[in-house]
Order: structure tokens, then sequence, then C-alpha cells
């Protein structure tokens, strides 16, 4: 699927795995950018983004049919943990942007035990996620009903009383904030967990690593492009995914805050990922290794040729 033709620009093929509003996270972001404002031309790459649910990402990565995946997460890290070889190689985020919102009548999480709590997904990022930060405060997860519905469903579900609370991600939690929904839970305070990234298949580590060193080099360089012109940023922000200028402020700043500096992939990030698959019951009691799941070496040249401080 890759071709090197005669100008030295080679064809990535990259899956966007396919989450319910994916735009809106940090890793999307930077991939959107670097293609807008032509960072991957200039790194001398012709990407092909294509957007796919995470099950499909994986077969297509196993197969070659694409070479990376956008995002590192539970469901990235427990394929390569069941044998797909592929790691985590770079970072776009290291916490989450989630917030628990609930009906104006709920004042604190106590009064929600037994109620009806919202998320997009069982098993994946958010619903992990959730569970940590409600040990994190005190809580029993067990004490919520905690149901899956679509983004969509959410808001309408939380307006007309069929869910009590919903744990929601950039751009609806700002829409429920204006709504006069109650947040009562911001998830990236307790969760230090990418959201965002990207996965490379072995393959591609071995024997594209020029490339991929240029593809990791692109989302850095939008990174930071990003962070350091807020009009550029929620400017982008407004034109992907049509809202105002007070919620692309919003989500510029809290991206801002979560994103993650250099990078490189980072052990307590990885470490939670483990810690919320094996709270699920997944490879429960197995010691797994940081290099099992992780390839630093391609993030920490390009931090370090683009001039970042490295540990």
């Amino acid at each position: 699927m890759v071709t090197n033709n005669e100008v030295r620009t080679s064809t990535a093929i990259l899956a966007a795995a396919f989450l319910m509003f994916v735009f809106a996270s940090p890793g999307f972001t930077q991939e959107f950018a670097a293609q807008q404002w032509k960072i991957f031309e200039q790194n001398g790459l012709d990407v092909e983004s294509i957007q796919m649910r995470s099950q499909a990402a994986n077969s297509a990565l196993a197969s070659g049919d694409i070479h990376y995946v956008a995002g590192v997460g539970p469901n990235s890290v427990a394929a390569t943990l069941r044998g797909l070889p592929s790691k985590a190689v770079w970072f776009a985020s290291e916490s989450l942007i989630y917030t628990v919102l609930a009906r104006p009548e709920f004042k604190s999480l106590k009064e929600l035990r037994g109620k009806r709590l919202g998320l997009t997904g069982l098993g994946g990022t958010s619903d992990v996620a959730l569970r940590i930060a409600l040990e994190a405060v005190g809580e029993n997860p067990k004490d919520f009903i905690i149901v899956a519905l679509g983004a969509p469903q959410l808001m309408s579900g939380l307006e007309n009383g069929t869910i009590e609370a919903a744990q929601l991600n950039s751009p609806l939690n700002y829409h429920a904030k204006k709504k006069g929904f109650r947040p009562l839970l911001e998830i990236g305070d307790y969760v230090q967990m990418p959201l965002g990234g990207l996965t490379a298949s072995a393959t591609s580590i071995q024997s594209r690593y020029g490339e991929l060193k240029r593809v990791i080099r692109s989302l850095q360089l939008a990174k930071r492009m990003l962070l350091q012109s807020k009009e550029k940023g929620v400017d982008l922000i407004m034109r992907t995914i049509k809202v105002d200028r007070e919620v692309a402020d919003e989500m510029f700043a809290d991206n801002r805050r979560s994103a993650s500096g250099n990078g490189v992939p980072s052990r307590e990030g990885m470490e939670q990922i483990v810690k919320s698959l094996q709270m699920l019951g997944q490879f429960a009691g197995k010691k797994i290794a940081f290099e099992e799941i992780t390839d630093t070496r391609i993030a920490r040249e390009v931090a370090k040729e683009l001039g970042y401080k490295m540990d």
C-alpha cells in the first residue's frame, strides 16, 4: 500500500481509529493540522488518513493494509498484548478531557449512587478512566449504573431524564455546561492516561523507520504550532468541528493543559493503561514490561532534534 515515487515522497497509510467525536481529541487535531498546514508534505509524506473502528484498524494493521493507527489507549494496548505485532510510539497528550456532568438536581457524586451514568462505550478508554477516577475520589464504580449510549443520546438522555448523569468529552461537555448541567468530576485530574497518539506495526518500526520518524516529526511539529499559536489553534478547531468561538477557546485551553510536551510515551501513562485493563479483568496477574508495549526510540530522536529537554 506504500509506494516510493521519484521525488522521495512516500505514502503513509494512517487509520484514525473511529470513536464518536474522535475529531475532538488532541491526536486528531494534530493530524488534521499537519495535513492542513502541509507539514506532512514538507516532511516528504503523502498521508492517506482513513477512519475505521478500532477492531477493523487492528486487523488492517496486522495485514499491512495500513501502517499506523492514530491513537494509544486500552484497545490498542490490549491488541498488542493479545499478539498484534504493534507498539505505542508517540503521545499526543498525557491526560484525558472527560467530565462527568449531572442533571442540576444532583449536587454530588454521592447523590448519584444507584443512578444511571451514561458514557459512549464499555471497556474502552472512557469506561476504564471513569472507574479509576471514581475510585480515586473514594467512590465504588459498582454503586453506579453505568450504561453505554451513542454520543448524541448522552445529551438527549440528560435533557429528558432517561439518565441522571453522563461522562462527556469535548465539545459536548462545554455545551452541557452551558445548558446548566452540573460538572461533578473532572477525569483528567485523577487519570494520567494518553488521549491520542500513534501506534505503529512492528514491521513499520523495523522496515519503515525513516518514514515513521517523519510521521512523528510532522505530528510533533503540528502539536507545537497548535500550542504556540492560540489564534491558529482556535481557528482550526472552529473550522474542523463547526463550534463557536467560546467553545473553541475552551477546547484549546484544555488541549494545551493536557498535551504531552515532547511526545515521548511515558511509563506512567502506559502503566495506567495496563492498570485499566487489569481492572476490567484482562491480563490479570501478568507482569507487563514497558518495552513490551512501547517503543520510544523514534519519538526520543525527534524530540532531541526539535530541541526538547530530555530526562
